[in-house]
């Protein structure tokens, strides 16, 4: 999750920076952050959807009338990405992606405006 979301932003500032000739500002950081942030955000949310379904599956095994439910039709993690996919179609995976992306965008375009900053007190440069 996090290496795809440092590799967008990396990226995406590296080639903002060679078009327009200069380093980045404060507004382009925090935009190319939160662009990272939601592009991490939509690669790990199937996985987190069939995470979620696998850990409730077991919870609520036995229904309010008292009769068993049937097992879960799949046990791990590319069994439940197979099976989602085929059964109830791919979107069903990306299913409240808009409220993951409204909660974890802002945070990551701050906390890459404050990367950065700090890479400047410090006299740091990127690799």
């Amino acid at each position: 999750y996090v290496g795809v979301e440092f590799m967008m932003y990396e990226t995406l500032k590296r080639r903002w920076e060679l078009w327009a000739g200069a380093p980045a500002g404060t507004l382009t950081i925090i935009l190319l952050g939160a662009v990272g942030g939601a592009c991490a955000q939509a690669s790990a949310h199937p996985l987190d959807v069939i995470r979620r379904r696998l850990q409730l599956g077991n919870m609520a095994r036995v229904s309010a009338d008292g009769t068993q439910k049937p097992k879960p039709p799949y046990s791990n993690m590319v069994s439940g990405l197979y099976t989602v996919g085929k059964t109830e179609g791919l979107h069903v995976l990306f299913r409240g992606l808009g409220p993951a992306c409204f909660e974890k965008v802002p945070s990551t375009a701050i906390g890459y405006y404050i990367y950065e900053l700090m890479k400047r007190l410090l006299r740091v440069a990127s690799v």
